[in-house]
């Protein structure tokens, strides 16, 4: 004989324990935090954290008329003379190199940016004169690059003999303008008083100027 099982009534079932916790069903409410909008950094946002920039102001050479001298020499002839630009889309340097640049003469721009445009050319060599398509053989003048080049290694090695007889330092020099370090930095590393690098750079440069016949 098979017997059926039967439910039992509810008032006979077991009773369900409760807890009398008051905290058993607690759970911690965190606040939600908005995670912000992940963007990719460029090289350039994380140089700006390294190293903030600023705006420098430099010369727009288009609204200025120049008498270009044999030597190289530009001289400004506009009657307003040349202006500056400090546009947000002008050049950008680090705030040392900026203070250190907007302290220059428009002559001393020019000649540091000589000086370290030779010492590159120096140190990356001109290259196959059969593979460069600018140079056009037999022609002188601004279309054969490579007179220009050696024009540029001429004017910079008179450059660095005549700093030797005038006692400037041109290593110092090499490392503001070609290797990037700061004038702090040359005058801590070579144990020199605060200003040394500073002023030692400006009569390089001005030894450039009068070399080249720049006013």
């Amino acid at each position: 004989m098979i017997l059926a099982k039967k439910p039992r009534p509810p008032q006979e079932r077991p009773m369900e324990y409760k807890s009398t916790d008051p905290w058993a069903d607690w759970k911690p409410q965190w606040a939600e935090k908005k995670r912000a909008e992940k963007t990719s950094p460029t090289p350039h946002d994380l140089q700006e954290r390294h190293a903030p920039t600023r705006p420098l102001s430099t010369r727009q050479e288009n609204d200025a008329r120049y008498d270009t001298s044999p030597h190289g020499a530009r001289y400004d002839t506009s009657p307003r003379g040349a202006r500056y630009d400090t546009s947000p889309r002008g050049a950008r340097r680090r705030i040392t190199d900026a203070r250190l640049w907007d302290a220059m003469s428009f002559r001393q721009q020019d000649a540091a940016s000589a000086i370290a445009s030779a010492f590159e050319m120096l140190g990356r060599g001109l290259g196959y004169a059969q593979s460069n398509w600018q140079r056009i053989p037999g022609c002188k003048g601004a279309e054969n690059v490579a007179e220009a080049h050696a024009r540029m290694l001429d004017a910079y090695t008179l450059w660095a003999r005549e700093c030797a007889r005038a006692k400037i330092s041109h290593a110092m020099i090499v490392d503001v303008l070609c290797f990037g370090f700061s004038c702090k930095t040359v005058d801590g590393d070579r144990r020199q008083r605060n200003g040394t690098a500073r002023e030692n750079l400006m009569k390089g440069l001005s030894l450039y100027c009068q070399l080249q016949g720049w006013r």
